[in-house]
């Protein structure tokens, strides 16, 4: 009898939908068999190389490469790369193509409705700067990723910039904007609800349709306005619901965001710091405004 995960990577569904959220993306593989501290083995290069997957085929071949340790939980980095050919390649930033704006959104799962509310605040807070049609949501294990399509920014909103320096400044500002709601909502709900922003060079999240590494549960899709009807039983591997039309998006709908996101944020801080150098966020807008009204 097949595992769960040989049937569930052999759906064309799956395969298609991962396929296509990994395109020109640096994948990471949590295999099913564990290394000897009981964690499962990660897997990012194969033959000296990055692994990529340009085709619902290269899953097929996922699994033959990988038959001894077998296939868990599918990743894709944020970032999207002009070329995936040699180590080098996921050590340049220059070779940095677009990144996904994303909030990682963390809690219990049994909190699941708090988590949607975490998920409707920052979808109201973009919604205020503007953009509504590039947003889509994907549930993921406990928690849930807010995802701004990275498409919605143009080459225009870099002004000079790498996409992850957009990418982290976006994030930031956001997660600002909510924070105190975000804080709100966990005292009133008691839990441990958290809006994170994990932009770095090589962050990856699940792809559409993958297993969870640990929980029985898939990474769907939603748009904004299927939230208020989400239900546990949509992450069922055997029942589950998934919008296909995650990748909609508006051009350039993001690109004033990125310019005042930039302006009061700045870009990923070092490495070693990763400290905000800007004060209280209020305070932040209000010199931004000063210094657009002199201009």
């Amino acid at each position: 009898m097949n595992s769960l995960e040989q049937q569930h990577y052999s759906r064309l569904d799956v395969k298609h939908e991962i396929a296509r959220f990994a395109q020109k993306r640096w994948i990471g593989i949590h295999c099913i068999k564990r290394d000897a501290e009981g964690n499962r083995i990660m897997i990012r290069y194969l033959n000296g190389k990055p692994i990529t997957i340009s085709s619902p085929n290269d899953i097929d071949l996922l699994w033959q490469n990988l038959r001894d340790k077998g296939v868990r939980t599918i990743y894709a980095t944020a970032a999207k790369y002009h070329k995936l050919i040699s180590i080098e390649d996921v050590k340049s930033i220059t070779n940095m193509l677009l990144y996904t704006p994303t909030w990682d959104i963390d809690n219990d799962f049994n909190h699941w409705k708090s988590t949607i509310k975490a998920c409707l605040e920052i979808i109201e807070a973009l919604k205020d700067e503007g953009i509504e049609k590039s947003i889509y949501v994907k549930w993921s294990g406990d928690g849930a990723h807010v995802h701004l399509h990275e498409k919605a920014l143009t080459n225009k909103s870099l002004k000079g910039r790498t996409p992850i320096d957009v990418a982290y400044a976006i994030v930031e500002y956001i997660r600002l904007k909510v924070e105190p709601r975000i804080q709100e909502i966990a005292v009133r709900d008691e839990c441990n609800l958290k809006v994170e922003n994990k932009i770095d060079r090589q962050r990856m999240f699940t792809c559409p349709l993958s297993l969870h590494r640990d929980n029985d549960r898939v990474c769907i899709c939603m748009k904004p306005n299927q939230l208020q009807h989400f239900k546990p039983s949509w992450v069922n591997p055997k029942t589950y619901y998934h919008n296909s039309e995650w990748d909609y998006y508006e051009e350039g709908e993001a690109d004033q965001l990125a310019e005042k996101a930039i302006s009061i944020i700045g870009g990923l801080p070092p490495r070693k710091t990763r400290r905000r150098k800007y004060s209280k966020l209020d305070e932040a807008i209000l010199r931004w405004l000063r210094i657009s009204n002199d201009m």
